[in-house]
């Protein structure tokens, strides 16, 4: 290969990986945003790709697009590789930051709540879809871009993405210490009030938990604990099933008091 067929390559790749984690995290938000009814963004990173899904497609269009005139060996093979991405993906990157960010644990057929055969099968049939109908559209795309921009294309894409990824790193390193700190202290004013009969805080919990309100009213309880940047309150409200291994608290309750902290220190 030589070196101008290597550029040409390398860039295609580059490229159909950024378009295919483009569309994932069109699909993943919107779908999130729908559930929930308002926008959110629902990728790890604060641009608008989730890498997952790039590593996944071009894994695919790699490996399995020449069985793509056999639709079943291109479903079984698809569902496949992406199931075991995914596996890895989940498994990865709770051993790095002490998190669990999706759970398939409800869902029947699942291996250790990182993936489920539910989950792969519908996997497979999206995969076969993106194959047949998305991916000429992309290729069109791609190759239009390619041919205007070139290597240049890829490399500003790779540096935004690197500094993206740099951006958030940082922020989820300190981000199992500071939602154990905020867990820690929920877990403990839990048990403080379960011993405390408050007639006033009992009328206030119909609208929120008495540990919220007693942290509404206690500023001075408020300024011990860490304010979350705000990649780590959207990750919290962007990841429904996210566990963090660190605290027994949930992440919702976590949630709530980072709002209530971020409000306070206006």
């Amino acid at each position: 290969m030589t070196a101008t067929e290597f550029e040409q390559t390398f860039t295609l790749w580059v490229l159909y990986f950024f378009a295919y984690a483009f569309v994932g995290w069109l699909w993943e938000s919107g779908y999130v945003s729908v559930k929930k009814r308002q926008w959110t963004n629902s990728g790890f990173l604060a641009g608008p790709v989730i890498p997952v899904y790039g590593f996944s497609i071009t894994a695919v269009l790699a490996l399995v697009q020449p069985f793509a005139h056999n639709l079943v060996l291109l479903y079984l093979l698809s569902a496949l590789v992406i199931t075991v991405i995914e596996y890895v993906t989940s498994w990865l990157m709770e051993k790095l930051f002490h998190a669990r960010w999706w759970d398939y644990s409800k869902i029947p057929f699942n291996l250790n709540g990182r993936v489920a055969l539910p989950i792969s099968a519908f996997w497979g049939v999206g995969v076969v879809l993106v194959i047949k109908f998305v991916h000429p559209m992309v290729a069109n795309f791609v190759t239009r871009l390619d041919v205007r921009y070139g290597i240049f294309a890829a490399i500003v894409m790779l540096a935004i993405f690197m500094f993206d990824f740099g951006f958030s790193l940082a922020n989820v390193l300190a981000f199992g210490a500071a939602t154990k700190r905020i867990g820690d202290a929920i877990d403990t004013k839990k048990q403080e009030l379960i011993t405390q009969v408050d007639t006033a805080t009992a009328k206030l919990s119909q609208d929120e938990p008495r540990w919220l309100a007693d942290y509404r009213r206690n500023q001075g309880a408020q300024a011990t604990l860490p304010k979350l940047s705000w990649s780590q309150r959207r990750w919290l409200k962007s990841f429904p099933h996210l566990h963090l291994n660190d605290t027994q608290t949930s992440a919702k309750d976590i949630s709530a008091l980072a709002e209530l902290l971020k409000k306070a220190r206006k």
